[in-house]
């Protein structure tokens, strides 16, 4: 079974204890598994700001890392 990578895999020893921090949270942020209002299908970010359900397909206008309904 593969191993769960985590966020900050990448970054190493750079850049200081508090960007990573930062960065860690945002990446779980952004990452995290969102529902449709409308038909309880998932959320995925299209680009920053715009939200859309796979399964229905409604577009809903949010922040750069989550959606707010």
């Amino acid at each position: 079974m593969a191993k769960r990578q985590k966020p900050l895999k990448g970054l190493g020893a750079r850049y200081g204890i508090k960007p990573r921090k930062q960065f860690s949270q945002v990446h779980r942020l952004l990452k995290a598994k969102r529902k449709c209002p409308d038909c309880g299908g998932s959320f995925i970010r299209e680009s920053v700001g715009i939200w859309s359900c796979k399964k229905c397909g409604v577009k809903i206008a949010g922040t750069a890392y989550d959606v707010t309904i």
